[in-house]
């Protein structure tokens, strides 16, 4: 039984085999292992990938490669995934990257009126309700040209925050040379999740990979914004979600982390003990589609191998109501598993 490798995979492996450094051969080699046919044919490949995977983060980590001075070569634009999804921030100098981390996150990130005070991946952990997603500082983009290494971070990342300045008279094309530098780099932006997977793309964009985006115009708060913002919308005629917000006034923030959730493509649920209250503090984050039993493998996987039954509340299902280990799981519900 033969793999039957997709393009875009195809296309993943043409990047592991040209790949000069630890941080591109990792982009590539998680791209790979996305989207690789997963079935009885191609199991022995998905062990190959994980192993390539596991040494490629190793050498970034620091076992690897050394420069010209015996020390491990240090990668700046690479950030450890944490929270529920990993989104870095994409836009020309001065739009307010570094506003919007400082806004949401405790992160310690510059905020200057000058260009490029921001050298290296800044991460802070922003929330959604009771939802954490990791945010990324990235330095910005010059006439659509990024520092070397830059784009395999954004290869990698869950989604990009594509952000642009209401303020500027080079608004639009602050917009437009965002879009080109992904586009060039073979990533598609997308704002429907159910496109990730490559599904419903045209062919001429079926050997990039998509790229979840949603672009948010900042500087609300100044004359002209909202006629500037409506402009846009009218002239470019994307199908990117668009969002105005402010970083001043905050107006906009909670829109914008909602909609990034929503892009994300994930649901929370909550963890509750027979005869004790839900867990509501800390929730379990799966991707949209995932079952009771995924749910139970994040919680111990003997716990999963175990499971025989569950009862569910909320969404669909009558509170307390018994479904099966198969039954999908929607956001916010609680589960109490049964072994």
């Amino acid at each position: 039984m033969a793999v039957n490798a997709s393009p875009m995979y195809q296309k993943a492996e043409e990047r592991y085999r040209s790949a000069v450094s630890a941080s591109e051969k990792v982009a590539a080699l998680e791209e790979m292992l996305r989207l690789v046919p997963k079935h009885k044919a191609s199991e022995k490949l998905q062990v190959q990938i994980k192993q390539k995977l596991k040494a490629a983060r190793d050498e970034m980590q620091g076992g690897g490669k050394k420069g010209g001075g015996g020390q491990a070569r240090h990668d700046p634009f690479h950030v450890a995934k944490q929270g529920a999804g990993q989104v870095l921030l994409l836009g020309a100098p001065n739009v307010g990257k570094s506003s919007i981390v400082g806004a949401l996150t405790k992160a310690k990130v510059e905020i200057a009126e000058f260009p490029f005070s921001t050298h290296a991946a800044v991460p802070g952990m922003a929330h959604h309700e009771d939802v954490p997603v990791q945010l990324v500082d990235m330095p910005p983009v010059m006439e659509g040209q990024p520092q070397p290494g830059m784009m395999n971070a954004y290869r990698a990342a869950d989604a990009v925050l594509l952000v642009v300045d209401l303020a500027a008279i080079e608004l639009m094309d602050q917009f437009e040379q965002c879009i080109e530098l992904l586009r060039s780099h073979q990533l598609s932006p997308v704002s429907k999740p159910e496109l990730v997977f490559g599904d419903d793309l045209d062919d001429a964009e079926s050997a990039a990979l998509p790229k979840r985006t949603l672009v948010v115009a900042n500087k609300l708060d100044t004359d002209d914004a909202r006629d500037n913002f409506e402009t846009m919308k009218e002239l470019e005629q994307t199908d990117l979600a668009m969002l105005p917000i402010s970083t001043q006034t905050g107006e906009g923030l909670d829109a914008m982390m909602a909609e990034l959730f929503r892009l994300l493509n994930v649901v929370r649920v909550y963890a509750k003990r027979p005869g004790k209250p839900a867990d509501k503090e800390s929730p379990f984050i799966l991707p949209v589609g995932s079952s009771v039993h995924d749910m139970a493998m994040l919680v111990h996987k003997d716990i999963a191998e175990n499971l025989k039954s569950a009862r569910v509340w909320g969404g669909d299902v009558h509170d307390g109501q018994q479904v099966h280990a198969t039954h999908v799981l929607t956001d916010k519900n609680v589960v109490e598993l049964h072994g």
